[in-house]
């Protein structure tokens, strides 16, 4: 319950007290022989209902009330508080009983809810009963042998009141909305009028010569069932109301059905006739709304069914086992490929669309569930009416009753069925395929992978799943390799190229990779597939073919084809850069003599070691190249400065000086550089080759030359 300022709660409490006295004031003037006991106690409906809808903050209204009440028909301030006291504990007892039921509803729309009103009243009552009297009797008001009929007649007040003015309230506090609406605007004010014109005749003797006075009293019961089948809970709680005021008043002026001279006799006999109407109004209209809330509640069931059928495009049926009719809907004959619902269709109609192939396995199938009163489950293949072949699936069940029925629906699964058919070649190349495939999640977590995949890495399923894809690295792959392949799957959501991995046991390899994204219907990456296989003996053989072509056998440094290669991509990568390209030439002198002294196995060993000491006095992006026999050649690039070009001639110089060993031997080698600079000296790499050649003809042995003067570079 929501916060309610202090100030409003206040208003309502004087509200409450005055709406309480005034009722209190009203029944004890008119209808109270003594002036304090009386059959009609409207007020302890009041009361009820305070507390049930406002809590035991309002209890100072009812309080107060029935204390000015008192007050207001002469009673002394003792006695009116005392029996303010009964009323307002028996307010807060029955609200606190009907409100701890968990049977009970404060929206009164199951005959049970006005049980449990009825029932709490009669219990509740009991307290105001015994206080109100009592307290009169001890006042002296009441003699000794009144008490027990005064106790009495409180009670049947209080338990009036409780039953006719509670439900008044709590159904009323929500107007009904339908009553005025321009369809139901006439029979509205036909059922309030002719009910209000009955009433005065039967209650207030309008049209006294109308009726015989012995069937007078029954008008109202008719009344009473128009208003329950027509106008619910409002309408028979507002006709109890106008007959009880009507009667009232007529008992107070003498008039109609229940005019006597004895006023308690009279409200005994009004007592008694409301709570006869009241037992078959109010019953009658609330079983006639849990029926139309339970038809209503089926319709939008039905509605709701159909609607669900119709979104996922099945059909529903319900076959008679007599007579083998059936009772369709629209999209199963649609199923069957007919535009329209067809007039008549029986369980023969139905077999006779089943395939040849698959007629006899469905027919089997229907007998045995009919037989063991078991359900029915079929798919089977159909040839609808167009001659199209379509699959279906259906489902029956048994429904008891006189006439044995079977009811189920059917659903078109072509569709499916050929998703199937593919899933399953899917799965079949998945599970057959040479290739390795890897599936992930967006974030390389590997979710399968195919037998082909545990081949190639050495991996079983239970290793790397769960894992990210990282599990396979080799460490050959920087960083930015990766930022790279990311970035292009991120933004193109393919990729492929070659990578090295590590199979488990450690062995690296090199494999054709490619990966592609399956993005959600968002567009949000929801899968990745990678799909890759093993070319590291092709990588190997394309490398050792390479190697051949561009690699001198003897030396294992670069030929002559690798030499021209390099110097062309070196000068036009100077010629952007504005860098510098040193060639040299080393000529080393009077070789074949060593080869006629040694032998040309040793000579060989002899050029094997020269091409290692020319090779480590170069840097790594230096070319050290054997051009024939005993003349090697050397690139130097990317250099900002030549003056390093001059340190590392004679650095080779006097390696190739040092004695070189055989066995009990030592030889000794003479060598000469020429050395060409580009741009200065050439453009181009057979002048550049040139000018180092012709520098290394003109210089002295155990020396160097360069092609043009270095104080002239």
């Amino acid at each position: 319950m929501g916060y309610i300022p202090r100030c409003i709660v206040g208003l309502k409490v004087v509200g409450i007290a005055l709406l309480y006295a005034l009722l209190a004031k009203l029944v004890l003037a008119f209808f109270s022989d003594s002036g304090n006991v009386t059959l009609v106690w409207f007020p302890a409906g009041l009361g009820m209902a305070t507390f049930l809808l406002g809590g035991k903050r309002y209890w100072p209204g009812v309080f107060i009330g029935a204390f000015v009440g008192g007050m207001l028909v002469g009673d002394s301030w003792l006695i009116s508080a005392c029996i303010a006291v009964g009323n307002t504990l028996e307010s807060w007892l029955g609200a606190w009983l009907l409100l701890g039921n968990p049977g009970f509803s404060l929206s009164l729309r199951h005959p049970r809810d006005f049980a449990w009103l009825t029932l709490t009243g009669i219990i509740a009552a009991c307290f105001s009963a015994l206080i109100g009297p009592m307290t009169l009797l001890l006042s002296k008001y009441l003699p000794s042998e009144a008490l027990l009929p005064s106790m009495l007649h409180w009670w049947m007040a209080d338990v009036f009141g409780i039953a006719l003015v509670t439900p008044l309230i709590l159904v009323w506090r929500n107007w009904p909305k339908d009553w005025f609406a321009p369809k139901r605007l006439l029979e509205t004010l036909a059922f309030i009028g002719l009910s209000f014109l009955s009433g005065q005749t039967v209650f207030l003797s309008w049209f006294p010569n109308l009726l015989s006075v012995y069937g007078q009293a029954y008008w109202a019961f008719l009344f009473v069932v128009w208003a329950a089948v027509r106008f619910g809970r409002h309408g028979v709680l507002l006709l109890i109301t106008m007959t009880a005021v009507q009667s009232l008043w007529g008992l107070q002026h003498q008039l109609g059905a229940f005019a006597t001279a004895h006023l308690q006799s009279g409200l005994l006999n009004i007592w008694f006739y409301l709570s006869i109407l009241a037992s078959v109004g109010i019953p009658l209209a609330l079983t006639l709304f849990h029926q139309q809330q339970t038809n209503q509640a089926l319709q939008q069931s039905e509605a709701r069914l159909s609607f669900a059928l119709e979104t996922i495009g099945t059909g529903a049926w319900d076959l008679d086992l007599q007579d083998y009719s059936v009772q369709r809907t629209h999209i199963h004959d649609q199923i069957f490929g007919y535009s329209h619902l067809l007039p008549q269709w029986t369980y023969h109609t139905f077999l006779g669309h089943v395939a040849p192939e698959h007629r006899d396995m469905v027919n089997a199938g229907f007998h045995h569930a009919r037989t063991t009163h078991s359900n029915w489950d079929f798919e089977c293949r159909i040839r609808r009416i167009d001659g199209e072949t379509r699959w279906i699936r259906g489902s029956g069940c048994h429904q008891l009753g006189n006439s044995p029925r079977m009811t189920g629906i059917l659903q078109d699964i072509t569709e499916y069925k050929l998703a199937e058919e593919d899933r399953q070649l899917g799965m079949l190349f998945y599970q057959h395929c040479s290739e390795a495939m890897m599936i992930t999640e967006a974030d390389a977590t590997i979710v399968s992978i195919n037998p082909a995949f545990s081949r190639i890495t050495g991996y079983p399923a239970e290793d790397v799943i769960g894992q990210n894809a990282r599990i396979l690295g080799s460490g050959r792959h920087d960083d930015t390799f990766f930022e790279a392949m990311w970035q292009t799957i991120n933004t193109e959501g393919q990729w492929q190229g070659e990578i090295w991995n590590r199979r488990k046991n450690g062995e690296l390899y090199v494999e054709q990779l490619s990966i592609n994204t399956i993005f959600d219907r968002n567009g949000m990456p929801l899968r990745r597939i990678g799909l890759f296989f093993d070319i590291t003996q092709r990588k190997l053989g394309e490398e050792q073919l390479w190697k051949q072509a561009n690699f001198d056998p003897l030396t294992g440094i670069g030929n002559r084809r690798l030499f021209y290669d390099r110097l062309e991509q070196d000068i036009k990568k100077a010629q952007r850069g504005g860098w510098f390209v040193a060639l040299l030439v080393v000529d080393i002198e009077h070789f074949k003599e060593i080869n006629e002294r040694f032998g040309y196995a040793k000579g060989d060993s002899i050029l094997q070691e020269a091409a290692q000491r020319v090779l480590a006095n170069v840097r790594e992006t230096d070319l050290v190249a054997r051009m024939d026999g005993a003349e090697f050649a050397i690139i130097l690039t990317e250099l900002e400065k030549i003056d390093s070009v001059e340190r590392i001639a004679k650095l080779i110089i006097q390696k190739l000086a040092e004695p070189f060993t055989l066995e009990d031997n030592v030889a000794e080698l003479n060598c000469r550089i020429g050395i060409a600079i580009c741009p200065y000296d050439a453009d181009n790499t057979e002048a550049l080759k040139q000018a180092a050649m012709d520098a290394a003809k003109k210089c002295a042995s155990q020396s160097y030359r360069f092609a043009s003067p270095p104080a002239e570079l």
